[in-house]
């Protein structure tokens, strides 16, 4: 998969795809709709170039997320606490990071997470929209296909090492066409909480509570 030019750089949060690429979309978006002046450009591909890159980012590879590059998580020995092992479903999610188009907030989010006892983390999103607000406006970010992971857990950290993605992003606001992209996740590190039917994960700007699945 071809990757971008620019590409951003995320801080510490999770690997659901949002952040700033999707900033970059939407508000371009709601510029046409609301006849703003944002001054980014969308391709014909649906690309947002550049994206604009969050307050207090400490740096990452291009093509990754935060923390690490696409293939790489926080150096961990590989093992997964037993207790995540199975079928999580979302409840709650949100995400919020600060970018040169004001603050872009998204909730709502709907994935089904599957962790196999080797660390393989299967994440499907079923195309459930979610919505985005900003500075400029809301609009809808429906997310379609999956990712696979390896994932690992020391102490109650859980890192990411990305496998593969298949899948898009396609965001919409008022009544200004759908721009769809390639999902982009990064593998930045979650702190987490397990119990016998519920999950959490949490990094700033980021929440999701999760749900055994039977």
């Amino acid at each position: 998969m071809e990757q971008p030019q620019h590409v951003v750089r995320q801080g510490p949060r999770t690997w659901v795809v949002v952040a700033l690429t999707l900033a970059a979309v939407l508000v371009v978006a709601l510029s046409f709709v609301g006849g703003l002046v944002t001054g980014i450009a969308i391709g014909g591909s649906g690309t947002a170039a550049p994206a604009p890159v969050p307050d207090g980012d400490p740096g990452g590879d291009p093509g990754g997320g935060s923390g690490g590059d696409a293939g790489g998580g926080s150096g961990t020995d590989g093992s997964i606490d037993p207790c995540v092992v199975g079928t999580w479903r979302t409840v709650e999610q949100t995400e919020s990071a600060d970018t040169e188009q004001g603050r872009v907030t998204i909730s709502g989010v709907t994935r089904t997470l599957e962790f196999a006892e080797d660390g393989t983390e299967t994440v499907t999103y079923d195309g459930t929209p979610a919505t985005v607000t900003t500075d400029a406006g809301a609009g809808e970010a429906v997310f379609e296909g999956t990712v696979v992971y390896r994932a690992s857990t020391a102490g109650s950290t859980m890192s990411f090492e990305l496998v593969s993605v298949d899948g898009t992003l396609t965001v919409s606001a008022g009544d200004g066409e759908p721009e769809t992209q390639e999902l982009q996740p990064g593998t930045g590190d979650v702190s987490y909480t397990c119990s016998e039917d519920r999950l959490t994960q949490e990094s700033p700007g980021f929440r999701s509570v999760l749900e055994r699945v039977p």
